[in-house]
């Protein structure tokens, strides 16, 4: 595992080679996944087709990873919106200690499960080397299931921030993920620090998102976020365009309905069917988590590296394959000058 590991991070380095410009290749995270959020398997590199600004973009190699061992950060955003509104607000904050539950439940038992709480900072820490049960525990305790304890507003970004700088040496395919409604502190965007970030470190962002700010018509969207899923929160549209452009995906649970993609109520109510849509979330998130490939990314000669590129997956014939959903990174960090010797 630390070959591997010393491997990615060479490639993620992206060195400088002895022509002024020429670059090393670049490792590049990518999750390739059916209409069922089921991995697809075994597809060689030219089924990868890279574009840059009309421009082709050699993708070199393809190496599927299904990782048992990968290492995930879990942000559980115990803000006071996470209480929901009404009387069945507490709803919405049962729903959001399951799905953590659920993913300790779902990831393997050899992946490294970090758990933190956050609010206006990040309060609670479970590391991984402590183990699961200390984690289920405390998430089963009258003083997690407490809405008293919901207070201050999500400060997101720096969260997500502050998780992503504690995550060294990177390993391939680390993974936040985090639990939220999406309201973030408005004082505190920093949106485009936390993507740098995120693209610098290789780091995948995925999100489950308890959106109730007014009625849906799209009870899950998923894949890298779905375009037609309506996201009237302004605050959970810039998180899903993070977690999009840092390659993850994107689920959002609204209240009511009588099935996924229908919702009719203003507050959340966890019943059997909502139950299962959580599970199933879930389960499709870790599998995202779990399976990925490597693709190696011929760079341009560019030191900036690609800003403006767009990635598919192709047939045999060469024709867009509408059956997948693709999930990349929207940056690739470009190489730098070697130091002066």
């Amino acid at each position: 595992m630390r070959s591997r590991a010393l491997l990615f991070v060479a490639l993620l380095a992206c060195v400088r080679l002895g022509s002024a410009q020429a670059c090393a290749p670049q490792a590049v995270i990518v999750t390739v996944l059916n209409e069922r959020g089921l991995p697809i398997l075994d597809l060689p590199a030219s089924s990868f087709r890279a574009t840059s600004r009309g421009k082709s973009v050699s993708v070199l190699s393809a190496s599927l990873r299904s990782d048992p061992s990968t290492r995930t950060y879990v942000l559980l955003d115990m803000s006071a919106t996470m209480g929901g509104f009404g009387a069945q607000g507490i709803d919405k904050w049962k729903i959001a200690r399951v799905a953590a539950a659920d993913f300790l439940n779902v990831a393997p038992p050899q992946a490294e499960i970090s758990l933190s709480t956050f609010s206006a900072a990040i309060e609670k820490t479970f590391q991984s080397n402590a183990g699961r049960k200390a984690m289920q525990d405390w998430l089963d305790s009258p003083e997690s299931m407490r809405a008293s304890g919901l207070k201050g507003k999500a400060a997101i970004y720096r969260a997500i921030l502050e998780t992503a700088k504690s995550m060294e040496p990177a390993h391939p395919g680390d993974s936040i993920f985090m639990i939220t409604d999406g309201r973030n502190d408005e004082a505190s965007p920093m949106a485009a620090s936390v993507s740098d970030e995120l693209t610098n470190r290789g780091i995948r962002l995925f999100s489950f998102v308890l959106d109730d700010s007014r009625r849906a018509d799209d009870g899950i969207a998923a894949g890298a976020i779905s375009e037609s899923a309506p996201l009237p929160n302004p605050d959970a549209k810039i998180l899903s365009a993070l977690v999009k452009g840092a390659g993850g995906v994107g689920y959002t649970l609204y209240p009511g309905g009588s099935k996924i993609g229908q919702s009719f109520g203003a507050s959340y109510n966890y019943d059997e069917r909502t139950r299962q849509n959580v599970q199933a979330s879930i389960s499709e998130i870790e599998i995202a988590i779990s399976h990925f490939y490597i693709l190696s990314i011929a760079l341009p000669g560019d030191v900036r590296g690609l800003q403006d590129w767009q990635l598919e997956v192709v047939d045999e014939r060469g024709m867009k394959r509408k059956d997948v959903i693709v999930a990349y990174p929207a940056k690739i960090a470009g190489c730098q000058d070697s130091p002066a010797k």
